[in-house]
């Protein structure tokens, strides 16, 4: 480049940058740079992104702020599927692409008219499903092994939401904790589960309880329950006391050992989305805990 050349180009550099800022630098993740242009674009597609990837674009609006935070979390889980030997390669993501088109009934051209008429180029959806494939393996690989969904919290699940199926037949594994009537004075009927809880985990029993007397029954099916014993198990979820029960002379509370759906089958249907809830409404806690830890290993400088 000869100097009357890079006079002419230094003039009109110059020009652009008193004329308007093109773009800025908003923040740096490592050796990677946030612009601010990527930020007003991603902002401007929210729409389609939402559509395409509604785990990771998971509100109607962002602030400039949050979706820098998404676009360092993006290149942070890069980087730790990098690690863990998971790179997405060019081929994965168009072989996504065409199941995607097969399972839509679109070829690439109606494809293409789609993402233009949303406003998204070819090139910013293939790198999106990218994204979404990164983001897929890192809650899988990364996230779910956090999170501990156990078999009695699934079940409490399902028990809610079925509790007005009447379709459903329960049996249930009791410890029945029964007291004489006559012994309970002012309070002390409203403290009686939390009192038998109490008892249960340190053995500790308060001295106007002592007559308290218990039974185990296994293997109880509903149809052999009182209506009582019924009505105050059905919002009764394993692992908990009903409510006292005035049955003859005695008031009587039980501990659900055991709470099985005798048609298992219901249940086992209905076991797999039901974890898959419970695991989406604790991810977003742990997502957040480890971002904030993994940050710290990331060389992050902002620029608002």
């Amino acid at each position: 480049m000869n100097f009357k050349t890079l006079l002419i180009f230094t003039l009109i550099l110059n020009f652009n940058v008193e004329a308007k800022l093109l773009d800025k630098i908003i923040a740096v993740v490592d050796n990677k740079i946030i612009t601010l242009s990527q930020v007003k674009r991603v902002k401007g597609s929210l729409g389609p992104r939402r559509n395409i990837s509604p785990l990771i674009f998971y509100k109607e609006k962002f602030s400039d702020e949050e979706v820098v935070q998404l676009l360092i979390q993006r290149q942070i889980i890069r980087d730790k599927l990098g690690e863990m030997g998971y790179v997405v390669s060019d081929e994965q993501v168009e072989a996504q692409i065409k199941e995607t088109e097969r399972r839509l009934g679109l070829n690439r051209d109606r494809l293409l008219e789609f993402l233009n008429s949303n406003n998204v180029t070819f090139d910013e959806y293939f790198e999106l499903v990218r994204e979404t494939y990164e983001f897929n393996i890192f809650n899988e690989r990364v996230i779910r092994p956090l999170i501990s969904v156990t078999e009695q919290e699934v079940k409490n699940a399902f028990y809610k939401e079925n509790r007005n199926n009447k379709t459903l037949s329960f049996k249930y594994s009791l410890v029945d904790f029964s007291l004489n009537k006559k012994f309970f004075k002012k309070g002390m009927l409203r403290k009686f589960p939390s009192v038998l809880k109490t008892f249960q985990a340190d053995g500790n029993l308060p001295n106007e309880y002592s007559k308290v007397s218990t039974e185990m029954f296994a293997d109880i099916s509903q149809d052999s329950l009182s209506k009582k014993i019924k009505s105050a198990l059905k919002d009764t979820n394993e692992g908990e006391f009903t409510k006292p029960v005035l049955i003859g002379s005695e008031y009587h509370s039980f501990f659900v050992k055991k709470k099985d759906v005798i048609e298992s089958e219901i249940y086992q249907r209905s076991k797999p989305r039901i974890q898959n809830r419970l695991f989406s409404k604790l991810a977003g806690g742990i997502r957040e805990l480890w971002f904030k830890r993994e940050v710290n290993k990331h060389y992050v400088k902002y620029f608002f």
